[in-house]
């Protein structure tokens, strides 16, 4: 006989691995035989004499193949075939018996046995037999694999990109865990600023199995595959579990950006007979590949955040540099602007942009020449006119950059009144745009509580009273209640941190 010792691993395992199966057969002559047979042709084999056995040893560990008898004292080879497959056990089974009908066949094909084989059977018929049933299994264990796949590639194409990175991670450890049955998943990122160090972005499940993050990314951008089972899942784990070095799967996936890895995701499960599969895997390296996803586009714009920011403060100082009387008011306007949304609750992406809109709010002066801003005396109509044109200066400026456009209406209408009495478009109410509106009072309430050419600031009292005096004229009156209940807060906390505020 031919040794065909690698056939059954290319067939009904995966490469990686020997095909196990268990014998069953209560006569020890009979055991021996075929299981020498099968260690012959390369499987990993073991052997117990009848059914209750049977069981005991299949709940222990994982096997590929049942090849159990019929008759055996206790209950017989079909109802342990039907048992298996009531407890839905990754296993292929086949019968083999002496006392073999067409009835048999029917039965325990019924029960979920692939074939049967006749005693006293010809070992090529009997490998015969077998490699089929592993050939199926394996056919049915790359199909689970594909929809497996399939089924987290159709969810995650369900997250919303717009929702926050924390969020869409939630999300992703979430699903993982649900599709994968795992005990715990976790994302863990090295810091951009240092690759060395790591931080888990989140956690669902069990918070007690931690993975060793180092080993983890040098294996996984070493191109290797990481799925681990039993024992030699502990290694993977900076914090192994106690007791489950014999019972537990591992499976970890990278999370990677234009070609380097930079974090992985890993899927944990404990008091588990069977490990993680191959399609498992493959189905968390795409719920990996959304997370790399996620995170890319945080860091983008986060970056974006950053460069706006920085670009708007620039033009701050650029127009302060000509106007020492107005030096930090673009930074106290987006400061007070700022307080405002907060307190009206605006969602944060509008805190923001209302914040960035008091630093731009006054850009449109750049154009006004630095003599005309400062007069001690009183401005002449064509002085008053030059001054009336910044917010249209400043939405020349700003509407041609993609970047800054969404602070238009900030710039151009900051300068409306509620009742429709001011510039440039008179405006009136809820004509207004909010963000607009809210940096009328912020402006005003800057401007009336710092120096100017023309006066000393007003007490901060006086300046309050001013704008009680002129909602529902001048100022839009929620906006003027929020910010009345917020700078009391406000000024208390900067006293108590010895910083300045309006007199």
């Amino acid at each position: 006989m031919a040794n065909n010792s690698a056939e059954p691993a290319s067939i009904g395992c995966p490469a990686e691995v020997s095909c196990r199966v268990l014998v069953v057969d209560d006569e020890p002559a009979v055991r021996e035989v075929v299981t020498d047979l099968l260690a012959y042709e390369g499987f990993d084999v073991d052997s117990v004499g009848d059914a209750e056995s049977a069981l005991k040893r299949l709940a222990q560990d994982h096997f590929d193949l049942l090849l159990t008898d019929l008759k055996m004292p206790g209950f017989n080879g079909i109802e342990l075939i039907k048992r298996v497959r009531e407890q839905n056990r990754d296993i292929a089974t086949v019968l083999f018996t002496g006392f073999g009908t067409v009835e048999t066949a029917i039965e325990a094909m019924k029960e979920g046995a692939f074939d049967y084989v006749l005693k006293p059977f010809k070992p090529d018929d009997m490998m015969l037999v077998l490699r089929r049933a592993l050939e199926r299994q394996r056919l049915e264990r790359e199909n689970l694999s594909l929809r497996e796949t399939l089924g987290i590639y159709e969810l995650t194409e369900a997250l919303g990109s717009a929702m926050p990175v924390q969020d869409q991670l939630s999300m992703i450890a979430t699903l993982a865990r649900e599709r994968l049955a795992a005990d715990s998943v976790s994302i863990v990122v090295a810091s951009p600023s240092n690759g060395a160090s790591f931080a888990t972005r989140v956690r669902a499940g069990r918070d007690d199995v931690i993975i060793d993050p180092h080993r983890g990314l040098a294996a996984l951008s070493a191109g290797d595959a990481v799925r681990a089972h039993g024992a030699e899942a502990t290694g993977w784990l900076r914090r192994p579990p106690a007791g489950a070095a014999d019972a537990q799967s591992l499976i970890l996936a990278p999370l990677t950006l234009r070609g380097a890895t930079f974090g992985l995701i890993s899927a944990y499960r404990q008091n588990t007979i069977r490990g993680f599969t191959e399609g498992q895997r493959k189905g968390l390296t795409v719920l990996g590949g959304k997370a790399a996803g996620a995170i890319e586009t945080s860091r983008m714009y986060d970056d974006l955040a950053g460069t706006l920011t920085q670009t708007m403060e620039g033009f701050a100082r650029a127009l302060e540099a000509k106007d020492a009387y107005t030096h930090g008011h673009s930074d106290r306007v987006a400061q007070y602007s700022r307080l405002i949304a907060k307190a009206m609750r605006l969602p944060d992406v509008e805190v923001d942009r209302i914040q960035h809109g008091g630093l731009m709010h006054d850009i449109g002066k750049i154009g006004i020449h630095a003599g005309e801003l400062n007069k001690a005396q009183k401005l002449t109509p064509d002085d008053y006119q030059m001054f009336k044109s910044h917010p249209e200066q400043g939405k020349r400026i700003l509407e041609p950059i993609n970047f800054l456009v969404h602070l238009v209406p900030c710039v151009y209408a900051h300068h409306e009144a509620w009742d429709g009495s001011g510039y440039p478009q008179g405006l009136d109410g809820q004509g207004i745009p909010l963000e607009a509106r809210i940096l009328a009072v912020a402006d005003t309430y800057d401007a009336m509580t710092s120096n100017r050419p023309y006066r000393k600031a007003l007490p901060h009292k006086i300046a309050i009273a001013e704008l009680r005096r002129c909602a529902n004229r001048q100022f839009d009156p929620d906006v003027v209640h929020a910010f009345l209940d917020a700078i009391g807060p406000y000024r208390e906390q900067r006293q108590s941190c010895g910083l300045g505020v309006p007199y």
